[in-house]
């Protein structure tokens, strides 16, 4: 993480990301999720809609490296990937960008969308006839 102030740099060290305590307002009702930074001694408190922006940012950035960055932790959850995979499926008619592009996924392969798929051995080598010792059994 680096942390400048105008020309100066404040710290430029790597940064342990850890949830942090919920922020309580005075309602004692609301709260606002968050995660702490923490670099040298240096202590960066950002709450739900910041780490929505810096996402949003991350997926949006030219970079591949940028949004590889932002996918593989989701990737790597099953509970995310699977919350991400179902509202695809089941995208409401406020995302037809989203249901277009889940149809032409499925249209691209029926056969992983089925039960019935064959595994890949089966589908690139062909059925081998069994040995006529075995040929034999299965008959009598």
């Amino acid at each position: 993480m680096q942390v400048k102030t105008g020309d100066r740099l404040c710290v430029d060290s790597p940064a342990n990301a850890e949830p942090a305590d919920d922020l309580l307002f005075h309602d004692y009702y609301s709260r606002t999720p968050r995660l702490r930074l923490v670099a040298d001694e240096t202590e960066v408190m950002l709450d739900a809609v910041d780490v929505g922006r810096i996402l949003e940012c991350a997926l949006r950035h030219p970079s591949l490296n940028m949004r590889q960055a932002a996918l593989t932790p989701i990737w790597n959850h099953p509970e995310s990937f699977r919350a991400i995979f179902r509202f695809g499926l089941e995208a409401p008619e406020a995302f037809p960008d989203i249901r277009e592009i889940v149809a032409e996924e499925l249209a691209r392969h029926p056969a992983a969308a089925g039960p019935a798929a064959k595994p890949a051995a089966e589908a690139l080598l062909p059925r081998m006839p069994l040995p006529a010792h075995l040929q034999r059994q299965k008959r009598g």
